[in-house]
């Protein structure tokens, strides 16, 4: 069972020498930052499940104006502008994570999500290697540890499937582009054969 697919964000263009002049009134605009899980692609298909990375996220809002909203990674050019208030919230945030959100395990409900992560537990990966004294606090701890590392190991076994899929989709994606190339190339040399067998003039 997997988790909706979020959103992908491309990282951004980066600049080396932003123009501060730019952004010389951003003191006035209002900013929020987030922490996000976002897919990791690579790492999902090696593992053949859904794994994501958190990452920091920016809310910018134009006082006044609730039309205007930005929301983007907290790439180069955010944390130049945003810096000081940017690591006055980290200083506060929990360290980011890497794994399968505990929500993606089969037999896993929402109140059992919101438990584990009171102990720290959001990841399927760090339910399976949890402490076991943990299983004071939860009668079902052993159970739900055991489907964790069952889980993995099934992920596991899929994912030189997942890699095949994903080497045929790049192949078929290929060959699309080269039918299309060759179906232009061929309109291109019918269009040159009529021209040339038509009469010229005197």
């Amino acid at each position: 069972m997997q988790p909706t697919t979020p959103t992908i964000f491309e990282e951004p263009t980066l600049i080396n020498r932003p123009d501060e002049s730019r952004y010389a009134m951003d003191d006035k605009l209002y900013v929020e930052f987030f922490r996000e899980p976002v897919m990791h692609q690579g790492k999902s298909r090696e593992e053949g499940r859904a794994v994501y990375e958190e990452r920091d996220f920016v809310r910018i809002h134009v006082p006044g104006d609730k039309t205007t909203v930005c929301v983007e990674p907290m790439h180069e050019i955010n944390l130049f502008r945003f810096r000081a208030r940017y690591e006055k919230w980290k200083a506060g945030q929990s360290e980011a994570v890497t794994g399968t959100p505990l929500s993606a395990m089969p037999g896993m409900t929402p109140s059992k999500v919101e438990e584990y992560k009171f102990f720290k537990i959001v990841t399927v990966e760090q339910l399976a290697e949890a402490n076991d004294q943990l299983g004071q606090k939860f009668m079902s701890f052993n159970s739900d540890k055991q489907r964790a590392k069952a889980f993995i190991e099934v992920a596991k076994g899929n994912a030189p499937i997942e890699q095949m899929n994903a080497e045929l989709a790049k192949r078929d994606e290929e060959i699309e582009t080269l039918k299309a190339q060759m179906s232009a190339l061929m309109a291109n040399t019918t269009k040159q054969r009529k021209v040339a067998a038509e009469p010229q003039e005197a």
